[in-house]
């Protein structure tokens, strides 16, 4: 797919709690840091819009049982209103988090426009609501945001609940071992698709790429798909720079053959990338495999 790449750059850690000693997380430096690196001269991105850093508030408060909800839901809005216009530029949307709140204001741009679908690389299920954890954070409940569970204060911005159909969604790399496999049930029964890091060894890249690729073409009921990646599907033997770093994981090379299947699609018009996190990455090494990691996967999309 020949798209024209344009870059937002969203660094917000407001969907994350902040270190025990007061600090913020750094997953806010991501996209100066894969810029510094290279990214963007490398994928010849068109366009860098770059979106002020809103405040964390020093104290924590927890809007209807999620932390910062208030801040998240203004940030989303002003974030949903540049990936928009890229839409409507008909160009390759590629938003750099932050942290996983990011995909709230990516998807509620989607919806201003049409009925999209979601292929959600994750650790976790990102399914937190009030309904299962009394507070949680949006890094961990953006699926279920997106997807129309939790509080009306993230999930019904502008009345436009769900900004995806559960049923359109494919959520892959949680792990087996996840204690919380109620909360995999219970997304599952909501209607959302999963697979897992130990289902793509058990079965084969080979058979993985299958499953996602008739995933995408299984209905004409979407007008294309969004892209989301947190870092922490890798292994944690090599992804550790993150804010939960787990093991049992995918490989880079795994992870590359997998982005590669779905990026070669015509139907992905958008990506976000989040939780990596340049402050735990002291010799920078971590961050520049993952940068070179984008640029392979990213270069087919010009």
């Amino acid at each position: 797919m020949n798209k024209t790449i344009q870059m937002i750059h969203a660094p917000t850690n407001l969907g994350l709690r902040k270190h025990p000693d007061g600090r913020e997380r750094g997953c806010d430096k991501l996209p100066d840091t894969l810029e510094q690196l290279g990214l963007h001269s490398a994928i010849d991105a068109k366009v860098t819009q770059r979106i002020s850093k809103p405040e964390h508030p020093i104290e924590e408060v927890f809007d209807e049982g999620t932390l910062n909800g208030r801040q998240v839901a203004t940030y989303s809005v002003n974030l949903a209103n540049v990936v928009q216009k890229v839409i409507e530029d008909d160009d390759f949307s590629l938003v750099l988090g932050g942290d996983c709140s990011v995909l709230v204001g990516s998807a509620l741009a989607l919806s201003r426009k049409g009925t999209y679908g979601l292929i959600h690389i994750d650790a976790h299920p990102d399914y937190y609501h009030q309904g299962n954890r009394e507070q949680a954070v949006v890094g961990g409940m953006d699926l279920a945001i997106v997807t129309g569970t939790g509080t009306k204060l993230l999930t019904n911005l502008e009345g436009r609940a769900p900004y995806i159909q559960p049923k359109h969604v494919l959520s892959i790399g949680y792990r087996e071992s996840d204690p919380e496999q109620d909360i995999i049930e219970e997304a599952t029964i909501a209607g959302i698709s999963f697979c897992s890091a130990e289902q793509i060894r058990r079965e084969g890249l080979e058979k993985t790429t299958t499953l996602i690729q008739n995933y995408m073409n299984r209905t004409n009921e979407v007008e294309g798909y969004w892209l989301h990646l947190d870092a922490d599907v890798l292994d944690a033997s090599i992804m550790p720079c993150v804010d939960c770093p787990e093991s049992n994981g995918l490989t880079w090379h795994e992870l590359e053959h997998i982005l590669q299947t779905i990026l070669a699609s015509n139907l992905i018009i958008g990506m976000t990338v989040a939780i990596l996190d340049p402050d735990l990455d002291f010799t920078q090494e971590v961050s520049r495999k993952f940068c070179n990691l984008l640029i392979k996967v990213l270069q087919g999309k010009e």
